[in-house]
C-alpha cells in the first residue's frame, strides 16, 4: 500500500526522469519509429508505471506538434516529426534536471520510518541531499558527516567534504556509500527509497526526510538534533528560526489582519517551475507554503498536485500580480514580457517579474526562512 501511494505521488516526476532516459535511448531509432508509423498514445502522466516505461505517454494538452499520431505519410511530415522528437528529447533532458530539484520538496506524506534506538548517536553520517546537509550543519552535527551529495553547496564548508555522488539513484550506489563506512544515512523520501532494504541488510541506520512545509522542517530539525546528540543546539536554532518567521508574518499587513478587506488585497503569485510545458506549484507543494507564509496567494493553490502541468490560457486568465522565475531556468525577464499575450497581465505591465534563487525555494531546510523573507519584500513592493 505504501509503495502504491508513493508511486501515485511521484508519477509526474518519474515521467520526466524516465522519459529522459527513454528519449536518449530511442533517439537513434527515430527513423524506424516514425517510418513504421508508430503512434504514441495520448494519456495522462499518471498512467506511467513506477520503474517501467513501455512507451512515451503525452498529455492531451500537448496535441500537435508533440503528438506524432497524425500525418506521418509524407516525407516532409516525417522530417518535421523527427525534428520535433529531437527537440522534445532535449526538453526532457532539461526537465530531468528540474525534476531533481522538484523531488527535493515534493509533496509527501509524513515520514513513516525513523530510528528506533534513540540512544544511538551516529559518528559517520552520509547526507544524500543538499537540504539534509544544511540541516546537519544547522543543528551542529557537521563534524559527524563522512560524505555529502555532489549537489551540497551550502554552507561553504561543504566544498571540502568528500562527495558520495549525485542526488538521484542513477548516480548513487550502495558500494560507494559503504566505502565511507557509515553508521547513519540521511535519505529523501521518494528519491532514495531504493536504498532502504540494502541499508537494513547491512545494519546501517537511516532517516527519511519528507518535509513539505516549513513546520515539517522545524520538526525534522528537532528529530535530527536528538538523533545526532545535538538536541539543545537544534532547539535553539528552531526557536531562532521560528522567531524570525513570526517577525516576517507579523510585518505583513495580510497575515497580521484577518478581515475581508485585507484578504482581498492579497497579491496573487505565479511561480513558474518550467515552461515547456508550463508547470507551477499546487497546494501540497513546499513552494506554496512559502508563498502563503510570505503573505501571497498562489494562483494554483486550488490544485492538489504538488507540481501540476498547467495551461498558458489559465495563467493569462488568472492575471497574477507577481511572476516568479527560477534563476536556474535561464529565462530572462525580457523573454517573459515578449510572450504572446503576456503583456496584458498586471505583473508584466507593472514590472512585477522577479528572478528568484530557487536553491532557497527548493530546499526544505533552515534557509527556507530566507526564502519567505525575500518573497515578503517582493510582495510588499508597491
Amino acid at each position: 500500500m505504501q509503495n502504491k501511494k508513493l508511486s501515485e505521488q511521484m508519477s509526474g516526476f518519474k515521467f520526466l526522469f524516465f522519459g529522459w532516459l527513454f528519449a536518449s535511448q530511442k533517439k537513434r531509432e527515430m527513423h524506424s519509429i516514425f517510418s513504421s508509423r508508430v503512434c504514441i498514445a495520448n494519456s495522462r502522466f499518471s498512467g506511467l508505471r513506477y520503474r517501467y516505461i513501455p512507451s512515451l505517454r503525452f498529455g492531451t494538452g500537448f496535441a500537435s506538434p508533440y503528438n506524432p499520431c497524425h500525418s506521418l505519410n509524407s516525407k516532409a511530415n516525417l522530417q518535421k516529426q523527427k525534428k520535433t522528437f529531437s527537440q522534445f528529447s532535449v526538453n526532457l533532458q532539461k526537465l530531468a534536471l528540474i525534476s531533481f530539484i522538484l523531488l527535493m520538496f515534493c509533496s509527501c506524506q509524513k515520514k513513516t520510518e525513523t530510528l528506533k534506538n534513540t540512544d544511538f548517536i551516529p559518528q559517520s553520517i552520509i547526507s544524500l541531499s543538499p537540504a539534509s546537509t544544511e540541516i546537519l550543519f544547522a543543528v551542529g552535527a557537521q563534524n559527524q558527516i563522512a560524505a555529502v551529495s555532489d549537489l551540497s553547496d551550502y554552507p561553504p564548508e561543504t566544498k571540502s567534504l568528500p562527495k558520495v555522488g549525485g542526488f538521484d539513484g542513477k548516480t548513487l550506489s550502495l558500494e560507494t556509500i559503504l566505502s565511507f563506512k557509515p553508521d547513519f544515512v540521511y535519505l529523501t523520501d521518494g528519491m532514495h527509497n531504493f536504498l532502504i532494504e540494502q541499508l537494513e541488510q547491512n545494519n546501517i541506520k537511516y532517516y527519511i526526510s519528507s518535509s513539505s512545509s516549513i513546520n515539517d522542517i522545524f520538526s525534522e530539525m528537532m528529530e535530527i538534533g536528538k538523533i545526532t546528540g545535538h538536541q539543545a543546539e537544534a532547539e535553539n536554532k528552531v526557536t531562532l528560526l521560528q522567531n524570525q518567521l513570526h517577525e516576517i508574518t507579523d510585518s505583513s499587513s495580510v497575515n497580521s489582519s484577518a478581515n475581508a478587506d485585507s484578504k482581498a488585497k492579497q497579491k496573487t503569485v505565479y511561480y513558474e517551475v518550467w515552461n515547456a510545458p508550463y508547470m507551477s506549484c499546487g497546494s501540497s507543494s513546499f513552494i506554496n507554503d512559502i508563498i502563503e507564509k510570505a503573505g501571497g496567494k498562489n494562483i494554483f493553490a486550488n490544485l492538489q498536485d504538488a507540481y501540476p502541468i498547467v495551461s498558458e490560457e489559465t495563467i493569462l486568465a488568472e492575471n497574477p500580480d507577481i511572476i516568479l522565475i527560477p534563476q536556474s531556468s535561464g529565462i530572462s525577464i525580457d523573454s517573459i514580457k515578449s510572450r504572446n499575450g503576456w503583456n496584458k497581465m498586471q505583473a508584466v505591465q507593472k514590472n512585477q517579474i522577479y528572478l528568484v534563487d530557487d536553491n532557497l525555494l527548493s530546499r526544505p531546510g533552515p534557509r527556507a526562512i530566507n526564502a519567505v523573507q525575500n518573497l515578503a519584500k517582493i510582495l510588499n513592493t508597491q
